[in-house]
C-alpha cells in the first residue's frame, strides 16, 4: 500500500525518451529510501503500470505520445488518489502549470532541475507536500497576486509542512505566538521559526497576508 512506513518509496517513471528514463532511474536508485518499480514510455502504459505496480510516486513527463501528461495525471488521480504525481516539463509557461495544478499534480519540476531537487521532490510528495522548481513557484506567486487563481493559492498552501499548516491555522484563529506555543507544547521561539518558514514559502512579509492567503485558498 502506498506510503507504508519503513518501506522504500516506490517510483514509476513515465517519459517517452529512454535515455532520460535511464538517467532518472540511475539517479533515484542511488537513494537508499527510494526504489524505481517501473518505467513507461506513453500515457496508456503509465496508467496500466500504475494499476499493476501501485507506486507511491509517479514522475510524469507533461508531453507524452498518444495522451498528454495532463490527461494521464487526471486519470491517475481519479483511479488512484493516493498516488502522488510529479510533472516533469521543459515548459516554463503558467498555462501548463495551471493545467497541471487543476489535474491534481503534486509537483511541477522543470527538466533542467538539479538531481538533488528531483530526489527531494519525490520525498516531499510522498509526505504529502507539493513541490515546484523555483521558477515555477515564482509564476504561481505571480498568478495569486495578479489574478487570485484558486488552484495557485492552494498549491502555495500545500508547499507547507503539516506543522506549518497547523501553525497557520492557529494564526488564522487570532492566536498569538505565545498561545500557539502553549497549544502545541513548544517554545515561542520554535513558533517564530515555523512562522518564518511560512512567510518564506508563501512569499509574504506579514501575519495578515499569510492568514488572508490561507483563508482564501
Amino acid at each position: 500500500m502506498p506510503g507504508t512506513k519503513g518501506e522504500r518509496i516506490r517510483v514509476l517513471l513515465a517519459d517517452d525518451h529512454a535515455i532520460l528514463r535511464e538517467g532518472l532511474a540511475s539517479l533515484i536508485e542511488k537513494q537508499q529510501d527510494i526504489l524505481v518499480v517501473g518505467e513507461a514510455e506513453d500515457g496508456s502504459e503509465c496508467l496500466e503500470k500504475t494499476s499493476t505496480l501501485i507506486p507511491d510516486v509517479v514522475v510524469l513527463d507533461i508531453k507524452l505520445p498518444g495522451m498528454s501528461g495532463i490527461e494521464v495525471c487526471k486519470q491517475l488521480k481519479a483511479s488512484h488518489p493516493l498516488v502522488k504525481v510529479i510533472m516533469l516539463s521543459m515548459y516554463e509557461d503558467y498555462e501548463y502549470i495551471n493545467q497541471a495544478l487543476q489535474a491534481g499534480a503534486d509537483g511541477y519540476l522543470l527538466k533542467k532541475v538539479a538531481s538533488s531537487e528531483l530526489v527531494s521532490a519525490v520525498r516531499k510528495a510522498h509526505q504529502g507536500e507539493k513541490t515546484f522548481s523555483p521558477q515555477v513557484l515564482d509564476m504561481i506567486v505571480a498568478a495569486v497576486r495578479e489574478e487570485g487563481v484558486p488552484a495557485a493559492k492552494l498549491a502555495l498552501i500545500d508547499t507547507l509542512t503539516s506543522r506549518e499548516q497547523e501553525v497557520l491555522s492557529l494564526m488564522s484563529e487570532g492566536m498569538s505566538n505565545k498561545q500557539i506555543a502553549a497549544r502545541l507544547f513548544v517554545s515561542p521561539k520554535t513558533v517564530e521559526k515555523v512562522i518564518s518558514g511560512i512567510y518564506r514559502k508563501l512569499n509574504v512579509s506579514s501575519r495578515t497576508a499569510a492568514v488572508r492567503l490561507f483563508l482564501s485558498s
